[in-house]
C-alpha cells in the first residue's frame, strides 16, 4: 500500500508509484535535488543490504531478506528526510514518507 505520511508542495512525488522500479525512482530524485544519505554503518545491517550496497546504492539502510526481501532507502534535501521502502528482490517500490527534521 502506498502512503505518504507527510506531503510538502515544494516536492512533487507523484511519480513514485507502487511497484516502480527503485533505479528509475533514485535517478528522478537525484533529478529533483534529493541526496542519497550513505549508510555509514553498513556493516550493521543485514547481508542481503550489504549486497546492495556494494552495488552501489550506498543509502540502503538495511533489508529483511525473507518471503518479500524489503528494503529501506534513505534520501535527503534540505531538512527535509526521504524514506523509501522496496520490496522483492526487483527493489520495486512500496512505500514511501517524508519528514522534517526539527529545529530545536
Amino acid at each position: 500500500m502506498m502512503n505518504c505520511s507527510v506531503a510538502f508542495a515544494a516536492n512533487d512525488l507523484s511519480f513514485m508509484t507502487e511497484g516502480k522500479p527503485y533505479n528509475e525512482v533514485k535517478q528522478t530524485l537525484i533529478d529533483q535535488g534529493w541526496a542519497p544519505i550513505k549508510n555509514t554503518k553498513i556493516d550493521r545491517a543485514s547481508l542481503y543490504a550489504q549486497e546492495i550496497y556494494n552495488m552501489g546504492m550506498t543509502e540502503v539502510t538495511d533489508c529483511i531478506s525473507m518471503e518479500i526481501d524489503g528494503c529501506t532507502f534513505l534520501y535527503r534535501k534540505g531538512k527535509q528526510t526521504l524514506e523509501i521502502k522496496t520490496i522483492t528482490r526487483q527493489l520495486s517500490v512500496e512505500s514511501f514518507r517524508m519528514y522534517k527534521k526539527n529545529t530545536r
